[in-house]
């Protein structure tokens, strides 16, 4: 398996003084966190403008993004410009799992699922991506229960999905997940994401709760 690999520079264009990080970093050291361009290597992160996983979030798939502009490009958060030229944290995100995040932005602590979880106990989900696999979701333990307004599991395909604050600011209870075949057949389906009934597709989603 390919190990996840980063760098960040301290001048546009991958010059300067270059720093390569291969794993979680919840507080970047000082000297090392000016960021003007990054390379990633391989795997798919996410930075932060702040310790701990917080402030403004960068999604970077693999690719080189040469100065500030190309990296404030790739804000998870469309309504989110803001980028402070500084990665203080980042991580990569898990592939062929379901990753859970506390926050909106995938920010915050996280919680990450490679297999069927019958009691998961995340009662304040607010964002998730998806990767490598179609999981279903359930509000309790051993599979059971179902999300309004259909009251059924949540059935997702590989993607980023922000939840937003509905029913009066409450967050989604995850307490068990499993990962099922894809409900739509074999690639390419015969209808355009999002798909019929849901907001699922191979893209940016907030999910339809």
């Amino acid at each position: 398996m390919a190990t996840n690999s980063i760098s960040i520079y301290d001048e546009e264009g991958l010059r300067g003084t270059k720093h390569t990080f291969s794993d979680t970093v919840a507080d970047v050291p000082a000297g090392q966190n000016s960021c003007f361009s990054i390379k990633v290597t391989s795997g798919e992160w996410l930075v932060y403008s702040y310790n701990d996983f917080e402030g403004t979030t960068i999604r970077l798939p693999p690719g080189i993004y040469p100065d500030p502009g190309h990296i404030r490009s790739n804000h998870v958060n469309p309504a989110n410009t803001t980028w402070n030229d500084m990665v203080r944290s980042l991580r990569p995100i898990r592939q062929d799992a379901v990753t859970l995040y506390d926050k909106d932005d995938f920010r915050g602590a996280e919680q990450v699922v490679t297999c069927d979880d019958p009691d998961v106990e995340m009662d304040n989900c607010c964002s998730l991506v998806v990767r490598g696999a179609w999981w279903s979701l359930y509000p309790y333990g051993s599979y059971s229960g179902g999300y309004p307004p259909s009251n059924m599991e949540k059935t997702m395909g590989p993607g980023n999905y922000r939840v937003p604050l509905v029913a009066g600011g409450e967050t989604i209870t995850i307490g068990s997940i499993k990962k099922v075949e894809c409900p739509y057949g074999p690639w390419p389906f015969p209808f355009t994401p999002p798909f019929p009934g849901t907001n699922v597709g191979p893209f940016h989603h907030v999910l339809p709760f």
